[in-house]
């Protein structure tokens, strides 16, 4: 009698079709996560963009008396739109005023070392928190946009006050953004320091979101533009040239890394003359006083030599 053979293991008896629905479900699972996750990258890029517009308050925890500056007073005065800003003048000397305007999430202290620089020679100076920042009313912060608002009012406070015959500006950043803005419609300012601007504003979003690309980047710049914020508007390197026949001095620190690469040539090569582009050696974002205090005192005051 034939003995059957030894049977080893159950034969596979499963489909191509089978595995090809497999491959299918798989397939599906990894997208649908994929696109979990894209969604929750994006709605939190979104948030994070929106929350740029209420940035955490700094405290002011000094006055002008801690820089050595003994004569000043509190001011107040209202934007074109009802907010009330607040701020520290100290009277002129010598017939100039500076008005200085600082930048996003500080408040007017940032600039208490250029104040302190101005007034040792008579100019008279003006420094402001601006909307959200500061002592100055609640209002969003729109980097550079609704702020123009409080420069205008801040110049006209200047422009108003006994023995002020010429007006210049220092603005940091956001504060540098509204000013280039603001300076290109107002004659009124006669010499104008813009120190890290960024050229625009959508290239700013994009160049701060970067880290996942067009994920980060789109959601970021769609939550702002639905925003109060009017970024295709706010592009001060197309106000740069409007500033001339004026003075303009543009500042950088050669190791920004706030900035888009390339920044500060392509803002000066946006100016026209007379325009002075100086790069700090050494220098971040905004420390020029503490890198180079020599070289940016001098400057500063030879360009407001006017």
């Amino acid at each position: 009698m034939q003995i059957p053979p030894t049977v080893s293991g159950k034969k596979n008896t499963r489909s191509p079709r089978f595995w090809r629905n497999i491959a299918i479900a798989v397939g599906l699972t990894l997208l649908a996560g994929a696109l979990a996750i894209a969604a929750y990258v994006a709605a939190f890029s979104a948030r994070l963009a929106v929350n740029t517009l209420t940035p955490p308050r700094v405290p002011l925890g000094q006055t002008p008396l801690d820089a050595g500056i003994t004569e000043y007073e509190d001011v107040a005065f209202t934007a074109s739109d009802g907010v009330t800003l607040h701020g520290w003048y100290i009277p002129s000397a010598n017939g100039a005023a500076i008005v200085l305007a600082h930048g996003y999430a500080w408040n007017r202290l940032m600039l208490l070392p250029e104040a302190r620089i101005l007034a040792a020679q008579g100019y008279g100076v003006l420094l402001f928190d601006f909307r959200g920042h500061g002592e100055s009313a609640d209002a969003l912060v729109t980097w550079g946009d609704h702020e123009r608002r409080d420069f205008g009012a801040a110049v006209d406070f200047v422009a108003a006050q006994p023995g002020v015959e010429r007006i210049g500006a220092i603005g940091f950043s956001m504060g540098a953004v509204t000013l280039a803005q603001v300076a290109a419609l107002d004659g009124r300012l006669d010499a104008v320091v813009v120190e890290a601007a960024f050229p625009t504003l959508a290239g700013e979003i994009s160049y701060r979101t970067r880290a996942l690309g067009p994920l980060s980047q789109i959601p970021s710049l769609r939550a702002l533009r639905r925003s109060v914020v009017d970024v295709d508007d706010v592009e001060p390197i197309d106000d740069l040239c409007a500033i001339s026949p004026r003075p303009l001095l543009l500042i950088y620190g050669e190791l920004d890394t706030d900035v888009p690469p390339g920044t500060a040539q392509a803002m000066f090569d946006a100016a026209c003359e007379p325009a002075e582009l100086w790069i700090v050696e050494g220098a971040g974002h905004q420390n020029y006083t503490q890198v180079a205090p020599e070289e940016y005192t001098a400057r500063l005051l030879n360009f407001f030599d006017w």
